[in-house]
C-alpha cells in the first residue's frame, strides 16, 4: 500500500486524492471507448460493390471465420470455401452454411478444405490442389490464429510454433495463391494488441526501468527475425503475430502490383479463443464484449468495399495501392497502419520504421521458406 500511495505520487504530484480523481477519468473513458467498440461499429455495405467470387477463410469452421463465410455465402452470394484443421468440423459447418444458403436462394455456398496451419507441407498441398485445379481465389481471409502459451517449445524445424502458424502458413498460402490470381485481395486478421508493440515504449523512463518488457520496440524487429523466431514461444507471443499479420497486409501490395491487402482490427469479440469466453457469464453475455455477429462487420467490409473506396475513405493524399496496404478499425474505417500518436520514431516505432521492418519481415519469411523446400521459382 506504502509502495502504491508512493507510485502514485510519483505519476501524479496532486497527491492520492487528485490521482483518484484522475484515475476514474480515465476509466470512465476506457469504459465509454468498450462501449462504443462493442455496439457502434460501421455496418458492411448493403449493395456488393466488389467483383469477387470465391472466398478462401482459414480457420473457418468457427468464431469471426465461420461468421464471415455464412455472411458471404447467405447475404451477398459468394462461394466461400471453408479452411480448417478438423476435417469433420470443416464438414460440418460447409453444410450448415450450404443449407442456410440454399434456402435463401442467394447462390452462395459453403465447400470445406483440410489445411493445418501447423504443417506447411499441409498449406502447401492446399495451395497447390486450389491452382492445379484452376480454383481462383479472389479475396483470401487469413483469419486463423489462437492465444500462443508461453514457453511452448520450438517446432520440428526450430521455429517459434506460434509465429509459423500465424503468420509464416499464411504468407505461404498468400504467396502461392498470388502466383494464380495477381490482383487477389488479401485481408488478415490482426488485432488492437498490435499496438502494444509501441505503446510501452513512449511511456516516462522510470515505467521501461520496472515493468518487463518481454519484445523489443516493433515486436518483429531485427532481432526477433534473427534470433527470436527460433525458439520456443514466449509471452509477447500473440501481440508480435498480430503485428505481424499488419507488417505483412502493408507489405503485400508493395510487392504485387494489382494485390491489395488489408489487416483488420475486429475489437474484442466473442469467440472461442478464450475458454472463459464461452460462460455463462461471458464478456458477451454481459454485454461488454462483441458478439460474432457484430464483430465481424468490419471484416465483412473489408472484403466487399471495391479498392477505389477503400483508398478514399482513408482520407489522405495517396491513390495508389503500390504505397502499400492499409489497416481497417473497429468501426470499419480505413486507416493507414503504424500512424496513431504512439507509433513514434524516437522510440523506434514511427511508420517509415514499421515499414522497414515490413519489408525486412517479407525477405526473411520468404527466405525461411525456401529453406524449408517451399515457394520455388519453377512453381
Amino acid at each position: 500500500l506504502v509502495f502504491g500511495t508512493v507510485l502514485l505520487r510519483r505519476v501524479c504530484p496532486g497527491g492520492v486524492r487528485a490521482t483518484r480523481r484522475r484515475l476514474i477519468h480515465v476509466f470512465s473513458l476506457l469504459a465509454l471507448a468498450r462501449l462504443l467498440d462493442a455496439h457502434l461499429p460501421r455496418p458492411p455495405p448493403p449493395v456488393d460493390g466488389s467483383r469477387a467470387r470465391t472466398v478462401l477463410i482459414t480457420g473457418g469452421n468457427s468464431g469471426v471465420g465461420y461468421e464471415t463465410a455464412r455472411r458471404l455465402a447467405v447475404t451477398y452470394g459468394k462461394n466461400v470455401i471453408l479452411g480448417c484443421r478438423s476435417e469433420a468440423k470443416c464438414a460440418a459447418a460447409a453444410d450448415a452454411i450450404d443449407a442456410e444458403a440454399g434456402s435463401s436462394g442467394g447462390g452462395g455456398g459453403a465447400a470445406p478444405i483440410k489445411i493445418d496451419l501447423s504443417d506447411f507441407d499441409s498449406v502447401a498441398s492446399v495451395a497447390e490442389r486450389l491452382v492445379a485445379e484452376n480454383i481462383k481465389i479472389d479475396v483470401l481471409f487469413n483469419n486463423a490464429g489462437y492465444a500462443p502459451v508461453a514457453g511452448v517449445p520450438a517446432d520440428a524445424r526450430g521455429l517459434d510454433p506460434s509465429f509459423a502458424d500465424m503468420h509464416l502458413s499464411h504468407f505461404l498460402l498468400t504467396e502461392t495463391l498470388l502466383r494464380s490470381n495477381p490482383e487477389m485481395r488479401v485481408v488478415l486478421t490482426s488485432s488492437g494488441t498490435h499496438h502494444l508493440c509501441a505503446i510501452p515504449f513512449v511511456l516516462p523512463r522510470y515505467f521501461m526501468d520496472t515493468a518487463s518488457i518481454p519484445h523489443g520496440a516493433g515486436c518483429v524487429d531485427e532481432e526477433y527475425l534473427e534470433k527470436g523466431m527460433y525458439g520456443s514461444i514466449d509471452g509477447a507471443a500473440y501481440i508480435r503475430a498480430k503485428a505481424a499479420n499488419m507488417m505483412h497486409a502493408v507489405e503485400i501490395p508493395r510487392r504485387h502490383a494489382g494485390a491489395t491487402a488489408v489487416a483488420v482490427d475486429l475489437g474484442w469479440v466473442g469467440t472461442a479463443i478464450q475458454p472463459f469466453m464461452l460462460t455463462a457469464l461471458s464478456p458477451t453475455a454481459l454485454g461488454w464484449m462483441r458478439n460474432v455477429e457484430v464483430g465481424v462487420m468490419p471484416v465483412i467490409r473489408a472484403i466487399l468495399v471495391e479498392d477505389e473506396q477503400l483508398l478514399q475513405d482513408l482520407r489522405s493524399q495517396r491513390g495508389q495501392w503500390k504505397e502499400g496496404g492499409i489497416a481497417m478499425n473497429v468501426f470499419g474505417d480505413a486507416e493507414e497502419a503504424f500512424t496513431y500518436n504512439w507509433w513514434k520514431e524516437s522510440a523506434g516505432t514511427g511508420r517509415s520504421r514499421m515499414l522497414e521492418l515490413s519489408n525486412l519481415l517479407w525477405d526473411v519469411s520468404n527466405t525461411v521458406l525456401r529453406k524449408n523446400g517451399y515457394l520455388s521459382t519453377n512453381m
